[in-house]
């Protein structure tokens, strides 16, 4: 079979599995959430575009992280803190978060996550118990490249000394057309959300196109030990702030209110589950990995920045490509989430 023919059996499966899922929603929506979808469809949306369309850079901030321990209570928050309220996006069910975005200047944005009180797991269970009722933190951010093949073969583990965790996302636009993007992460570095993941979009529609904009970001800081090798992965990296200190994280950004900064010491970061900071990850240790189940197919976020609405769907499943690939490689598919 042809790599043409290959593709288009891809994208036909994934069109049809997208389409099945979307035949499986829960009509239980209040009727205020209803009000609220017919008003937003009467309002144009914007178009979506790629980063060849926006020309967007390699080694450049993609987005910051935002981490709440109550999703409702952080978008209230960051609304009555800024002006501006975030576009709610969607639910990764197999990991029990939920999240919003707002833009920021240089097709970057802000990505607020949250547990989702619908739908238990991994990574939302850690946000309910790491952050403090009422908070809302700098929690991991994202640097965009198209080299993460290259970065995950060779530069984090041999280069780095840590663990990649490279991710294959799924996703629809609007017409109903696979889409696929790829994420890095790192593990055993250490300092949690003060080192970077990856991000590349391929051919999706990237957020910043169709997000209100808060403003324009002022100072994005990075503090780490000295001789911490985030120093050196940073170092190429344009728009981010390296200090030598205890670990933190910060951003100041503009916004209709003024100017606005958030600020953690030692953020947690994002873990996808079977890595703890530390260890070597489910990709290098097959004893541990055979003991991890993992959870059902996180329905993650639509390509284009904003979930048109709808109702829940249906958990899909989860799959790990290859148990004994030390890439841990997890291909994960897209669905678009309710707006409640």
């Amino acid at each position: 079979m042809s790599d043409d023919e290959s593709e288009g059996s891809e994208d036909a499966r994934m069109k049809q599995l997208l389409a099945s899922w979307d035949d499986d929603g829960d009509d239980d929506d209040d009727s205020s959430d209803d009000d609220d979808d017919e008003e937003d469809e009467e309002e144009e949306k914007p178009a979506g575009a790629t980063k060849h369309d926006l020309n967007l850079q390699d080694n450049v901030l993609d987005h910051i992280v935002l981490a709440a321990p109550d999703f409702q209570e952080a978008l209230k928050e960051f609304e009555n803190m800024t002006g501006i309220k975030p576009s709610i996006v969607g639910s990764l069910r197999g990991l029990g978060t939920k999240s919003a975005r707002v833009g920021l200047d240089n097709n970057a944005y802000i990505e607020i996550i949250a547990p989702d009180p619908k739908n238990s797991g991994p990574i939302g269970a850690a946000l309910a118990s790491q952050l403090e009722e009422g908070t809302l933190v700098p929690y991991h951010y994202a640097i965009r490249s198209s080299e993460v093949e290259e970065m995950k073969d060779d530069y984090v583990p041999n280069e780095l000394g840590w663990q990649p965790d490279h991710i294959s996302m799924f996703g629809a636009s609007p017409d109903g057309t696979p889409k696929k993007w790829e994420m890095l992460y790192m593990y055993g570095h250490k300092l949690g959300g003060c080192v970077p993941f990856y991000i590349d979009w391929g051919q999706c529609d990237h957020p910043s196109a169709t997000i209100p904009e808060v403003g324009a970001l002022k100072t994005l800081l990075v503090r780490a030990p000295a001789g911490h090798k985030v120093h050196d992965l940073l170092s190429s990296v344009d728009g981010i702030n390296v200090e030598e200190g205890d670990p933190l994280l910060e951003f100041s950004f503009g916004s209709p209110e003024g100017t606005i900064t958030f600020s953690a010491d030692n953020p947690n970061g994002i873990k996808f589950p079977g890595f703890e900071e530390g260890d070597t990850g489910a990709g290098g240790d097959d004893d541990d990995k055979e003991d991890y189940k993992f959870p059902g197919m996180p329905e993650l976020l639509p390509t284009g920045g904003e979930a048109p609405g709808g109702d829940d769907e249906d958990e899909g499943e989860k799959s790990d490509d290859d148990d004994d690939d030390d890439d841990d490689d997890v291909e994960v598919s897209d669905v678009e989430d309710d707006s409640d």
